[in-house]
C-alpha cells in the first residue's frame, strides 16, 4: 500500500485532505449516485436518505442529508449511536470498506486532477458485501444488477462522439459518451430512468483536455448574434437540426464550477445574445448561472435563462423537449420579452442587411387565407347569431386532422389540439351542440386533442385579465390553467367565449384595459404558437339599416377601438336585410326563416387575407351557419352562362344570315376572329357584348351549343375544306348558303 499512499499524497498531505478534496471536487449527482448503488435498502423522503445505519440495513435512525444545494450535502447524524456521517469518503469506508486510496482511484475520472498510481500497482476496490445497484425510479428500494465500471480507452466502443473545433475548424478536442452497464451487458439506469452515462475526452488520441477549455460549436457561435447554451452536447446537436445554434460547456456539471469557471474560455460569446436552457434539476440550474455569469463577463450583449414549466419531469432537457415535439420555438418565445436589451442607433446589426436575413417566415393561416395561426382573432357576430357554435365546429375540424371546410367557409389548413373556455353554455348544452355537429361520432377517432372546457360545471368562470388597482394582470386561476397550455406540443387553437366574461375590466369604455387584454392574447398566441379566438359582440343592427360593407361592419364591433386595433386579424357575420334574405333562399330554393340570412367577411387583417364577402345560411337541423357562398355564385353563374350562349348562338346565327358565316377549323378561331374584326357597321349587339371574351370561353360555349344540338359544322364543297358553324335547321343546314 505504500505506492498507493505515495501516488495519493499528489492530493494533499493527509487522508483527510484526499477526502475533502473529493467532496468539494466531484460532482455531487456522481456522489448521489454512488450513495444510492452502496445502499439498496435506503428510502428517500423528501431531502433525506434514510438507513438504519451506515451497515445498511433498512431503518430511519440515519438520515443523509441529499439536497445537492445544500452545504451540508452527504452529512447527517445517526440517531440511535450518536455517531456522525460526514462526506462520500466515510460513507464508502464504512458502506463499502474502502480505504481512502480506494475512494480515490474510484473517483478519479471526475477529479480535475487525477489520482494516477502507476498501472501495476493499482488495487482495484474490493466489495465484500457484493453492493447491488439500486433502481432510484421506485423509491430507491428495487434491487438490479451489479454496475461495472468499465475500463475506457482510445480503443474502447462508444455510444457517441462530439468535436470540438477552433473557429476555422480545426479539431480541439473529442468527447465520447459511454454507458454504464451490468455485468450482463444490460444498460444501469439512474434516478429518473435514462442510462447511466459517463464521457472521455481525447486529444491526440489520448485522454486530455485542452487549456482553455473550448465551448462547443464555436464555428456556428461566432456567425451568430444569438446563442443558446444547453447542458450537453446531445441537446445542442438536437437544437441545431432545428436551425438554432446551440453550444455547451465541456465536461457539464462535472468540471465546470465556480471555482474552475477562470479555465473555461467564454469569449466566443461577446456582444452575443445568449439563452440559457438548464437542464431541470438543481445541478442544472446552478450550472446555468455560471455560465451566465461567465457570459457577461466576457461581454455577452444580453442574456436571458428560459424557466422550466413545473409540470415537466426531472433532468428534462431540450433532447428531450424535441423528442416529445416541444414546441420549442414558442418556448423560446414567451421569455422574449423578459430580456430588456439596450437599444443603440449606432448599432450596425440593426441595419436591414444584418437584421433581416435570410428568407421571410411564411404566414400560416389556420383556415385557408382567411384565419392566421399563432395570432389573437377577434371574433364579432350579432347577439343569437350563433359565435359558440361556429367556433366548436372549427375547434372540432382542427382537431380530427382532416382538411374539412368549417362554418367560417374556407379549409382547415393546419390540424392540432384546440381548446375552448366557454363561460355561458355548460356541459348538457356543449354536448347537444356536439351532437348535433358530429351525429356519426366521429370525435372518438379524431387525430388529436379538443379539450372543452364548460365552465359553469367547473367552479365558475375565472377572469383571464384583472385590475388590480392601477394595473392590469392574468388572473391566477387562469395562469395555472395556461402554463398547462405552455406544455401542449401541437396546441393550434384557444377560444375564448365571451370575452366579456373573462375580463374584470371595462374593455368597452377603457381603451387602457382593451389595449392591455389584447396585449395578453398577443403574448398567448406567441408563446403557444395558436390562433387564440375571442368570441365578442357586435352593436344591435336595426333592421332597416343593414350593414353593406366591412367597414361598416367593424365600426359595429363593440367597445373602443384598442380590441380591434390590438388584435392581427378579426372576422365579423351580420344579418342580412329582409329583402335580400328572401331572394337568396329563393335562389338555393329553401324555405325563409328570420335571423337566418347573415354575410360575413374578414374586416380587419394585418396581412394578406382572403377579404372576400361570405353568405350563411342557418342550417335547420344544428343551427349552424354554414357557407353558402359558392352555392350562391354559382346560380348567379349559371345565369350568366345561360345569357352569354345565347348570345354565343345569336351572334353565329346573325354571321349565317348575312352571308358571312363563322369559319370552323381545329378550334373556334374563325368566331374569335370574326368577332374582333367585325366592322363597326356591321357591330350587332351580341357582337358588342361578346368582345371581351377569350378563345377558351369561345370554345366551351361551341361545344356546349353542339351537344345541345342547337349548332352544327358545315362543308361548303366550293369553298374547299373549310367548314362553317350554322344554326340547326338554318341555311347551312338546308344547304342554301349566301357566302359573299
Amino acid at each position: 500500500m505504500l505506492v498507493q499512499i505515495t501516488n495519493i499524497k499528489r492530493f494533499g498531505n493527509s487522508s483527510k485532505e484526499v477526502a475533502e478534496r473529493i467532496s468539494s471536487e466531484v460532482p455531487r449527482h456522481i456522489q448521489l449516485s454512488t450513495l444510492i448503488e452502496t445502499y439498496p435498502e435506503g428510502i428517500r423522503r423528501g431531502n433525506d436518505f434514510m438507513l438504519g445505519s451506515l451497515r445498511g440495513e433498512r431503518g430511519q435512525s440515519l438520515r443523509i442529508n441529499i439536497d445537492l444545494n445544500s452545504p451540508w450535502f452527504l452529512s447527517g447524524k445517526d440517531f440511535e449511536s450518536g455517531d456522525g456521517v460526514g462526506g462520500i469518503s466515510k460513507i464508502l469506508k464504512e458502506g463499502r470498506g474502502w480505504s481512502i486510496e480506494e475512494t480515490a482511484e474510484y473517483f478519479q475520472d471526475h477529479l480535475p486532477q487525477r489520482f494516477m498510481p502507476a498501472p501495476e500497482n493499482i488495487i482495484k476496490p474490493n466489495n465484500p458485501q457484493n453492493f447491488q445497484v439500486t433502481n432510484t425510479t421506485a423509491g430507491f428500494q428495487q434491487p438490479e444488477q451489479k454496475s461495472v465500471k468499465p475500463t475506457i480507452g482510445p480503443g474502447t466502443p462508444f455510444e457517441n462522439e462530439y468535436t470540438y473545433t477552433d473557429e476555422h475548424g480545426e479539431v480541439l478536442v473529442t468527447v465520447r459518451k459511454y454507458f454504464d452497464k451490468s455485468e450482463t451487458g444490460d444498460l444501469i439506469l439512474d434516478s429518473t430512468g435514462k442510462p447511466k452515462k459517463q464521457f472521455r475526452q481525447f486529444m491526440n488520441g489520448r485522454q486530455g483536455i485542452p487549456e482553455p477549455r473550448p465551448l462547443y460549436n464555436i464555428p456556428n457561435i461566432l456567425t451568430s448574434d444569438t446563442v443558446i447554451w444547453v447542458e450537453g452536447e446531445k441537446c445542442a446537436d438536437a437544437l441545431s437540426q432545428l436551425g438554432y445554434v446551440a453550444t455547451c460547456t465541456i465536461g457539464g456539471s462535472g468540471m465546470l464550477s465556480e471555482n474552475t469557471a477562470s479555465k473555461f474560455d467564454f469569449t466566443p460569446l461577446r456582444n452575443k445574445n445568449v439563452i440559457l436552457w438548464p437542464d431541470n434539476d438543481a445541478a442544472g440550474k446552478r450550472l446555468a448561472g455560471i455560465v451566465e455569469a461567465q457570459a457577461k463577463e466576457a461581454g455577452a450583449k444580453s442574456t436571458l435563462m428560459l424557466q422550466i414549466p413545473s409540470t415537466q419531469e426531472e433532468k428534462w432537457d431540450a433532447a428531450d423537449a424535441i423528442e416529445q415535439e416541444f414546441n420549442v420555438e414558442a418556448f423560446i418565445k414567451s421569455h422574449e420579452n423578459k430580456v430588456k436589451k439596450p437599444i443603440s442607433l449606432l448599432d450596425d446589426s440593426l441595419l436591414i442587411d444584418k437584421y433581416f436575413v435570410g428568407s421571410a417566415p411564411e404566414q400560416k393561416f389556420l383556415i385557408g387565407d382567411t384565419i392566421p395561426l399563432g395570432v389573437p382573432v377577434v371574433f364579432a357576430a350579432a347577439g343569437d347569431s350563433g359565435k359558440g357554435m361556429m367556433t366548436l365546429d372549427l375547434a372540432m375540424k382542427v382537431a380530427s386532422g382532416a382538411s374539412m371546410q368549417n362554418s367560417f367557409g374556407g379549409l382547415v389548413a393546419e390540424h392540432g389540439d384546440a381548446i375552448i373556455l366557454t363561460a355561458e353554455d355548460d356541459k348538457d348544452e356543449m354536448h347537444r351542440r356536439i351532437s348535433r355537429l358530429d351525429p356519426q361520432k366521429y370525435r372518438e377517432h379524431y387525430d388529436h386533442k379538443l379539450r372543452i372546457l364548460p365552465l359553469p360545471n367547473l367552479g365558475g368562470v375565472f377572469p383571464v385579465m384583472q385590475k388590480i388597482d392601477n394595473s392590469y394582470e392574468m388572473g391566477a386561476e387562469f395562469a395555472r390553467v395556461y402554463e398547462q397550455m405552455l406544455t401542449m406540443t401541437r396546441l393550434k387553437l384557444i377560444v375564448i367565449d365571451p370575452l366579456a366574461s373573462f375580463v374584470h375590466a371595462d374593455v368597452n369604455a377603457d381603451p387602457a384595459a382593451g389595449a392591455a387584454f389584447m396585449g395578453m392574447l398577443a403574448q398567448m398566441a406567441t408563446e403557444t404558437g395558436a390562433t387564440v379566438m375571442v368570441n365578442h359582440h357586435m352593436a344591435k343592427i336595426k333592421d332597416d339599416k343593414p350593414i353593406k360593407t366591412p367597414e361598416e361592419a367593424r365600426n359595429a364591433i363593440r367597445g373602443t377601438s384598442a380590441i380591434v386595433d390590438g388584435v392581427r386579424a378579426a372576422f365579423a357575420v351580420w344579418p342580412v336585410g329582409e329583402t335580400v334574405g328572401k331572394q337568396r333562399c329563393k335562389d338555393l330554393n329553401i324555405p325563409y326563416t328570420r335571423n337566418g340570412v347573415f354575410d360575413g367577411a374578414v374586416v380587419k387583417s394585418n396581412g394578406p387575407a382572403n377579404r372576400d364577402f361570405r353568405h350563411f345560411i342557418r342550417n335547420p337541423n344544428t343551427g349552424l351557419l354554414e357557407d353558402r357562398s359558392q352555392d350562391i355564385i354559382a346560380v348567379k353563374f349559371s345565369q350568366t352562362v345561360r345569357n352569354r350562349l345565347e348570345l354565343v348562338f345569336q351572334f353565329i346565327q346573325e354571321r349565317e344570315l348575312s352571308g358571312h358565316p363563322v369559319t370552323k377549323g381545329g378550334n373556334t378561331d374563325g368566331l374569335h376572329e370574326m368577332v374582333r374584326i367585325a366592322p363597326d357597321d356591321d357591330m350587332t349587339a351580341a357582337n358588342l357584348r361578346l368582345m371581351n371574351l377569350s378563345e377558351e370561353t369561345f370554345k366551351k360555349d361551341v361545344t356546349k351549343l353542339q351537344n345541345t344540338n342547337r349548332i352544327g359544322q358545315y362543308k361548303i364543297t366550293r369553298s374547299g375544306p373549310k367548314k362553317f358553324l350554322g344554326v340547326v335547321g338554318g341555311t347551312l343546314h338546308n344547304n342554301e348558303p349566301t357566302i359573299d
